[in-house]
Protein backbone atom coordinates (compact mmCIF):
# COMPACT_ATOMS: atom_id res chain seq x y z
CA UNK A 1 0.00 0.00 0.00
CA UNK A 2 1.72 3.12 -1.22
CA UNK A 3 0.40 6.59 0.50
CA UNK A 4 1.37 8.44 -2.42
CA UNK A 5 -1.47 6.26 -4.25
CA UNK A 6 -4.31 7.86 -2.35
CA UNK A 7 -6.52 10.98 -2.34
CA UNK A 8 -6.67 13.06 0.89
CA UNK A 9 -10.25 12.07 1.32
CA UNK A 10 -9.29 8.45 0.87
CA UNK A 11 -6.22 8.78 3.32
CA UNK A 12 -8.91 10.38 5.93
CA UNK A 13 -11.78 7.87 5.45
CA UNK A 14 -8.67 6.08 6.60
CA UNK A 15 -7.46 7.65 9.67
CA UNK A 16 -8.28 5.92 13.17
CA UNK A 17 -9.49 8.98 15.13
CA UNK A 18 -8.48 7.35 18.36
CA UNK A 19 -5.20 8.96 18.98
CA UNK A 20 -7.06 12.35 18.16
CA UNK A 21 -9.85 11.21 20.99
CA UNK A 22 -7.02 10.72 23.03
CA UNK A 23 -5.51 14.26 22.64
CA UNK A 24 -8.93 15.98 23.60
CA UNK A 25 -8.45 15.29 26.78
CA UNK A 26 -4.50 16.19 27.21
CA UNK A 27 -4.16 19.82 28.87
CA UNK A 28 -2.30 20.64 25.95
CA UNK A 29 -4.03 23.63 24.36
CA UNK A 30 -1.81 23.09 21.29
CA UNK A 31 -2.80 18.97 21.02
CA UNK A 32 -6.34 20.08 21.77
CA UNK A 33 -6.28 22.64 18.77
CA UNK A 34 -5.09 20.12 16.78
CA UNK A 35 -7.05 17.41 17.32
CA UNK A 36 -10.06 18.93 16.60
CA UNK A 37 -8.65 20.83 13.10
CA UNK A 38 -7.70 17.20 12.87
CA UNK A 39 -11.09 15.53 13.43
CA UNK A 40 -12.92 18.92 11.44
CA UNK A 41 -11.01 18.43 8.50
CA UNK A 42 -11.91 14.46 8.59
CA UNK A 43 -15.62 15.17 8.91
CA UNK A 44 -15.48 18.09 6.21
CA UNK A 45 -13.50 15.97 3.54
CA UNK A 46 -15.65 12.57 4.56
CA UNK A 47 -18.46 13.39 6.18
CA UNK A 48 -17.77 10.65 8.88
CA UNK A 49 -20.22 10.82 11.11
CA UNK A 50 -17.86 9.40 13.84
CA UNK A 51 -15.46 12.44 13.74
CA UNK A 52 -18.52 14.84 14.19
CA UNK A 53 -19.64 13.24 16.93
CA UNK A 54 -16.36 12.87 18.99
CA UNK A 55 -16.00 17.14 17.60
CA UNK A 56 -19.61 17.21 19.96
CA UNK A 57 -18.85 15.16 22.56
CA UNK A 58 -15.95 17.38 23.13
CA UNK A 59 -17.57 20.05 23.02
CA UNK A 60 -20.66 19.44 25.33
CA UNK A 61 -18.28 17.68 27.92
CA UNK A 62 -15.19 19.96 27.95
CA UNK A 63 -16.29 23.53 26.61
CA UNK A 64 -17.75 25.91 29.52
CA UNK A 65 -16.94 29.36 28.84
CA UNK A 66 -17.07 31.79 26.35
CA UNK A 67 -12.90 31.83 25.81
CA UNK A 68 -13.49 28.02 25.04
CA UNK A 69 -16.35 28.46 22.77
CA UNK A 70 -14.51 31.20 20.88
CA UNK A 71 -11.29 28.75 21.13
CA UNK A 72 -13.45 25.30 19.60
CA UNK A 73 -15.34 28.03 17.35
CA UNK A 74 -11.85 29.32 15.84
CA UNK A 75 -10.60 25.24 15.48
CA UNK A 76 -13.63 24.28 13.48
CA UNK A 77 -13.95 27.54 11.24
CA UNK A 78 -13.70 25.54 8.06
CA UNK A 79 -16.89 23.04 8.96
CA UNK A 80 -19.97 23.76 8.36
CA UNK A 81 -21.87 21.31 10.53
CA UNK A 82 -25.34 22.70 11.31
CA UNK A 83 -25.23 20.29 14.71
CA UNK A 84 -21.91 21.85 16.24
CA UNK A 85 -23.64 25.61 15.28
CA UNK A 86 -26.39 24.77 16.85
CA UNK A 87 -24.65 23.49 20.26
CA UNK A 88 -22.85 26.64 20.14
CA UNK A 89 -25.81 29.29 19.17
CA UNK A 90 -27.48 27.29 22.53
CA UNK A 91 -24.45 28.44 24.63
CA UNK A 92 -23.95 32.26 23.33
CA UNK A 93 -28.04 32.29 23.18
CA UNK A 94 -27.82 31.87 27.10
CA UNK A 95 -25.46 35.18 27.40
CA UNK A 96 -26.71 38.30 28.36
CA UNK A 97 -23.55 39.95 27.59
CA UNK A 98 -22.13 38.00 23.93
CA UNK A 99 -22.65 41.54 22.65
CA UNK A 100 -18.91 42.16 24.26
CA UNK A 101 -17.53 39.55 21.82
CA UNK A 102 -18.02 41.33 18.56
CA UNK A 103 -15.55 39.88 16.58
CA UNK A 104 -16.54 36.48 17.43
CA UNK A 105 -20.53 37.16 17.40
CA UNK A 106 -19.53 38.05 13.84
CA UNK A 107 -17.53 35.26 12.69
CA UNK A 108 -20.27 33.17 13.82
CA UNK A 109 -23.46 34.80 12.43
CA UNK A 110 -21.20 34.57 9.13
CA UNK A 111 -20.77 30.85 9.32
CA UNK A 112 -24.46 30.28 10.90
CA UNK A 113 -25.90 32.06 7.43
CA UNK A 114 -23.29 29.86 5.23
CA UNK A 115 -24.51 26.76 7.23
CA UNK A 116 -28.35 27.81 7.13
CA UNK A 117 -28.56 27.28 3.37
CA UNK A 118 -28.15 24.09 3.10
CA UNK A 119 -30.07 22.55 6.52
CA UNK A 120 -33.49 21.18 6.90
CA UNK A 121 -36.69 23.10 7.89
CA UNK A 122 -36.54 21.51 11.65
CA UNK A 123 -33.26 23.05 11.83
CA UNK A 124 -33.82 26.20 10.90
CA UNK A 125 -36.91 26.41 13.20
CA UNK A 126 -34.76 25.09 16.49
CA UNK A 127 -32.17 27.97 15.09
CA UNK A 128 -34.92 30.50 15.08
CA UNK A 129 -36.28 29.68 18.41
CA UNK A 130 -33.22 29.59 19.58
CA UNK A 131 -32.84 33.32 18.60
CA UNK A 132 -36.08 34.65 19.61
CA UNK A 133 -35.69 32.87 22.94
CA UNK A 134 -32.05 34.04 23.63
CA UNK A 135 -31.44 36.67 26.44
CA UNK A 136 -29.88 38.95 23.76
CA UNK A 137 -30.98 42.47 23.42
CA UNK A 138 -33.10 43.25 20.47
CA UNK A 139 -30.23 44.76 18.70
CA UNK A 140 -28.84 41.13 18.96
CA UNK A 141 -31.92 39.35 18.01
CA UNK A 142 -32.63 41.83 14.66
CA UNK A 143 -29.27 41.50 13.42
CA UNK A 144 -29.40 37.61 13.31
CA UNK A 145 -32.96 37.01 12.41
CA UNK A 146 -32.36 39.31 9.87
CA UNK A 147 -28.98 38.00 8.46
CA UNK A 148 -30.30 34.61 8.64
CA UNK A 149 -33.28 35.79 6.64
CA UNK A 150 -31.49 37.01 4.05
CA UNK A 151 -30.06 33.23 3.35
CA UNK A 152 -33.46 32.33 2.78
CA UNK A 153 -34.20 31.21 6.10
Amino acid sequence: MNIENFTVEEICERINIQANLIDLQSKNKKKIYSAITTLTTITNLTKRRDALYALCGYYLLEVEDIDEIEFFFDAIRNLNSIELLKLILKDISEDKYIYRSKLFIDNFLRKLSIAIIKANAKDKNEIKLLIEDSAWGEKLKKKFLCQIETEKF
